[in-house]
């Protein structure tokens, strides 16, 4: 029998105590303005290990508190019950509350779907289509934050949650999600809490007037998404063959610039043997990593200060395809220093730059120097880590998750790097359109390394 996912209840979660008056605006920043109008969803697997007598009782307690901690949790992340105001400038913190859904899931069990994941069935855990444009979707216009607590028959429960990501970035998503499991099973002392400050005296809004956002997403039916999960020994494999010596002292890698760099690299390899295109003169390959500055700006913010604060570094591969130098900067190793040093370069001197008036103008004049140069084919390639963040601490009272990710994106070249629940293991969502994952996922070097 088919999967049945049954929305059974709807309705709408306000703060526990309503927002002050001082605190009724919260405004927007030049980082909120430029950020995709998308939502940042999340999956949250929880496996049933209680008695079978106990499955309905256990039920109807859990959902309970996922509710009333929920609404608590909104008084210390005020913003997310509130709705946008003044074309993108501000949330009005009016407490009108948060989307909360709660669905029965019928002929099959939970386990099925950690042990065997199917990328289209893990949208139907979601409160809403996450990636639909703000005019097409009547629910973005109104609604920051979106749940859907699924209950299985066999006691499983699973939580699919979708913020918007014109207030907030995966980071803010991971803590608001800690927060709330610990308010949920009533560790007050292990919240974090949420710094929520006026980010545009840090990064000053700009004025839009004549830019359309390009959404990049695509039909849905000309990509793929598949998982591949890179097991820690195998990672430390990859750290080995791409060290380097640097001041007399031997440095390794991280586990991210070592997957991002070789999936990046297998990526090249599979564009360079299509038809056609060992005979162009030049290639340039980009390779994007989404860069958390909260840590990186002077004086640092705390790594719980909600809202979009990310920049993108940017690494490039040059090749020319009958040159030496070309064969050489597309080597695994050249490919690793090439992401860290672009990472490095988000330093403070990069940040201030950010802050500055025209910081906004100048990005999109680098971004399009990048795309477009006139000189060469660009191929643009995109990484974003969610590993580090607390997802898979979220305990609300009966357990940490069994399983912890997001859901298909229907961008093109988009890679989502989760940590596996070990902590030193990596899975990457990887995003391409049919051709090429057909091609890629059959790849011998990768599968070398990738499950």
């Amino acid at each position: 029998m088919e999967m049945k996912v049954e929305v059974v209840s709807k309705e709408t979660i306000k703060p526990s105590s309503p927002t002050p008056l001082h605190l009724r605006i919260f405004n927007l920043s030049f980082l909120d303005q430029i950020a995709p109008t998308i939502y940042v969803p999340i999956v949250l697997f929880y496996t049933n290990d209680g008695d079978a007598d106990d499955t309905k009782v256990t039920e109807a307690s859990r959902l309970d508190v996922i509710k009333n901690s929920l609404s608590e949790t909104l008084t210390r992340y005020y913003p997310l019950a509130g709705r946008i105001k003044d074309e993108d400038s501000l949330v009005e913190c009016n407490d009108e509350g948060v989307d909360y859904l709660e669905a029965k899931v019928h002929n099959t069990r939970l386990f099925q779907h950690i042990q065997h994941p199917d990328v289209q069935v893990l949208k139907q855990f979601l409160p809403c289509q996450p990636y639909g444009s703000e005019y097409q979707s009547e629910l973005y216009s109104k609604v920051l934050l979106a749940i859907q607590v699924n209950v299985f028959d066999c006691g499983g429960i699973v939580i699919g949650v979708c913020m918007s990501h014109k207030v907030a970035d995966a980071s803010s998503l991971s803590n608001f999600v800690y927060d709330w499991a610990a308010t949920a099973r009533g560790a007050t002392e292990q919240i974090k809490g949420s710094p929520l400050l006026d980010l545009p005296t840090l990064f000053p809004k700009v004025d839009l007037m004549g830019f359309t956002r390009p959404s990049g997403i695509k039909n849905e039916e000309l990509l793929v998404t598949k998982k591949f999960v890179f097991e820690g020994s195998k990672i430390a494999e990859l750290k080995k063959t791409s060290g380097r010596i640097y001041d007399n002292i031997q440095e390794y890698p991280t586990r991210v610039e070592a997957v991002s760099a070789f999936i990046w690299k297998r990526f090249m390899d599979l564009d360079q043997a299509k038809e056609g295109v060992a005979a162009s003169e030049t290639r340039v390959y980009a390779g994007t990593q989404a860069v958390n500055i909260r840590a990186r700006m002077v004086p640092p913010l705390s790594t719980n200060t909600f809202g979009n604060i990310y920049t993108t570094a940017v690494a490039l591969s040059i090749i020319k395809n009958a040159d030496d130098q070309g064969e050489k900067d597309s080597q695994y190793p050249i490919l690793v220093g090439q992401i860290r040093e672009a990472v490095k370069k988000i330093d403070s001197e990069h940040i201030r730059k950010l802050q500055s008036t025209d910081a906004y103008l100048n990005y999109m004049k680098q971004r399009a120097k990048i795309v477009s140069s006139g000189q060469a084919s660009t191929v643009m390639f995109h990484f974003s880590s969610w590993c580090r963040f607390p997802l898979y601490e979220a305990d609300f009272g009966w357990g940490k998750p069994t399983w912890v990710t997001t859901a298909p994106l229907p961008y093109e070249n988009v890679v989502v790097l989760v940590d596996t629940k070990s902590g030193d293991g990596i899975e990457a969502w990887v995003n391409m359109t049919k051709e090429d994952m057909a091609e890629f996922e059959r790849d011998k070097e990768l599968l070398a390394f990738a499950s």
